[in-house]
């Protein structure tokens, strides 16, 4: 077979498999099989807080009234409103070296992050975004379950600018499976999409629409991670320990920590983060059945 008749019929696969169709604006409506239920596009001149907070809402009544609302305990930063900034469709987590206090508790630096209101369950996550570059920078952007799952489609150190990891987690037995993802070019360059699928049997991660990790739901029979996550499971498979429940319900949050790398030296094949500085957002979309 000619190379150029094989490419074509590679497209043409990639796209039967993953066919989409454009709403007015543009947006994918559908991405597989699933439908498109939620876009983040961040076309406004500020960020909608009726879909969004701006701390960690860990309160009875859901208020920032906690000093780990803002601090997120040990970490140097504390989250500040007014360093959530939406211009020209993007949204902006800044990072500030500058003093700030919370409930009594004082940090060198401030920053921004967001949690979704809203709870999502399986479907396709898609997030685009640029990093900020630096040694002690962890921006991250992850969802947060109901019940005992976490899911991060990318934290980073941002000592080592090429380098992200995906992990996910069980806090009701404090365990979880990671894996460690490298990039061509630093994160900070340019726009990049993570995204992950979320269905019955398997968890599915992207790096820029490339499959960079598939969890399954059953291990093989010796525990295992399996090659084809849809094989009628052995005898003695078991269910991942940290793969989540059916009806778990996810947030989906954003956020630029400060590390405590931040007050050690710059080694020669670091980069010191120069402040301020951002963490780029331009759009999450969900997708469900």
């Amino acid at each position: 077979m000619r190379p150029n008749i094989l490419l074509f019929l590679l497209l043409f696969l990639v796209q039967q498999s993953y066919s989409q169709t454009n709403s007015g604006d543009g947006i994918p409506s559908t991405m597989g099989k699933w439908k498109l239920t939620f876009a983040e596009e961040f076309n406004g001149s500020e960020l909608n807080k009726s879909e969004w907070f701006t701390y960690y809402p860990y309160t009875n009544d859901g208020s920032d009234s906690c000093e780990f609302c803002r601090t997120h305990g040990n970490e140097n930063q504390i989250y500040l409103d007014d360093n959530v900034v939406i211009k020209d469709g993007i949204l902006h987590l800044i990072a500030k070296q500058e003093q700030s206090v919370w409930m009594g508790e004082e940090r060198p630096f401030t920053s921004g992050m967001i949690q979704s209101k809203r709870y999502f369950g399986m479907g396709y996550y898609e997030f685009r975004a640029r990093l900020p570059l630096g040694k002690g920078l962890w921006p991250a952007l992850w969802t947060f379950g109901k019940f005992s799952a976490e899911i991060d489609f990318m934290e980073a150190g941002m000592r080592k600018p090429r380098i992200f990891h995906i992990s996910v987690h069980n806090w009701d037995i404090k365990t979880m499976e990671y894996k460690r993802v490298r990039s061509k070019t630093r994160l900070s360059e340019d726009f990049h999409t993570y995204a992950m699928e979320w269905d019955t049997n398997y968890l599915r991660f992207y790096f820029d629409g490339r499959e960079v990790w598939t969890l399954c739901k059953y291990t093989n029979a010796l525990g295992g991670n399996p090659r084809n996550c849809d094989n009628t499971p052995t005898r003695n498979a078991k269910i991942q320990a940290v793969f989540p429940k059916r009806d778990e319900k996810l947030n989906v949050l954003v956020n630029l920590a400060i590390d405590k790398e931040i007050l050690l030296p710059v080694k020669r094949s670091e980069v010191r983060a120069e402040f301020p500085l951002q963490m780029e957002i331009d759009y999450i979309r969900v997708y469900s059945d």
